[in-house]
């Protein structure tokens, strides 16, 4: 058994698709699959169902998760402790990302860690689901370090740190009645809404501040749906920072007590972070 076949069953089950897999990988999508399978083969059990549409973990497969987990952390963390002993900082780092982040310079931070500890691999991951996605890789050890967003709240087994905060405003066309001025929620009841999927830091809070919207198309991309809110498709909640850079709409907060919106970075708590985690961590602390 050799630590790629477990990386890519890894991939496989994170991503559902070898296609999908390979590309997180950088690899050729038949040697992915080639090496799910001879890794299966010297298991003695099936661990994907192979759909037409994903594949499906089976029983053997959900049991290897974690014993997989634990094996590329111990070798990541052999490698950490042999570089620290050394004196050095290296090894790599999984990070979740988040998309349309305006709020840091993302790649300015990763440009200057990079110059400074060019040993340090970060390998970013990008969840469908969003914020929800980067706390189940958090508490699953799938992720070292995740990007968190969304309204202040306790989240059990996760230790985090503030990075930014802004507020979250209402996007209309130039035209809407709303546009460009402070909204109470009751003037939303009914209005037709831009949603984004269930998991999202935005669609979480749209769900408590705007439970009588009238959602009337699910997107996964902010500049789409802020293309469609310029049009008068609908209207949408999204971070200031990221509609302050959007063309064709107007924007305002919600009347009253803005939204908050707080950017932070954690860990699992019941993990200490390695040395080259918490040379990441740091950066994004001083960036």
């Amino acid at each position: 058994m050799e630590l790629r076949q477990i990386e890519c069953f890894l991939a496989c089950r994170e991503h559902g698709s070898f296609t999908a897999a390979a590309r997180s990988l950088s690899m050729v999508q038949s040697a992915v699959s080639a090496s799910v399978a001879k890794l299966e083969r010297e298991l003695g059990a099936r661990l994907f169902d192979r759909t037409p549409r994903a594949l499906l973990l089976t029983e053997a497969g959900a049991a290897v998760v974690e014993p997989a987990l634990d094996m590329l952390r111990a070798r990541r963390a052999i490698g950490d402790g042999v570089a620290a002993a050394r004196g050095e900082v290296r090894g790599e780092v999984v990070l979740g990302n988040l998309l349309n982040l305006h709020l840091i310079d993302l790649a300015g931070v990763l440009a200057g860690l990079h110059r400074r500890y060019p040993a340090v691999t970060v390998r970013m991951r990008q969840s469908a689901a969003g914020a929800a996605g980067n706390l189940a890789g958090l508490r699953d050890g799938s992720l070292d370090l995740a990007l968190l967003v969304g309204v202040p709240a306790e989240l059990p087994g996760i230790t985090r740190y503030p990075l930014a905060e802004e507020s979250v405003v209402l996007c209309t066309a130039p035209g809407h009645p709303l546009a460009g001025r402070p909204f109470r929620p009751a003037e939303l009841d009914g209005e037709r809404f831009v949603d984004f999927p269930p998991g999202w830091g935005t669609r979480t809070v749209a769900d408590a501040v705007l439970p009588l919207r009238r959602p009337v198309i699910e997107v996964a991309e902010q500049a789409f749906a802020l293309e469609l809110a310029a049009k008068g498709f609908g209207v949408v909640l999204v971070p200031r920072s990221v509609a302050a850079v959007a063309p064709g709409i107007r924007y305002g907060e919600r009347a009253g007590a803005p939204i908050p919106w707080h950017l932070t970075v954690g860990h699992a708590a019941g993990r200490t972070p390695t040395n080259a985690a918490r040379t990441v961590l740091t950066a994004l602390l001083n960036r």
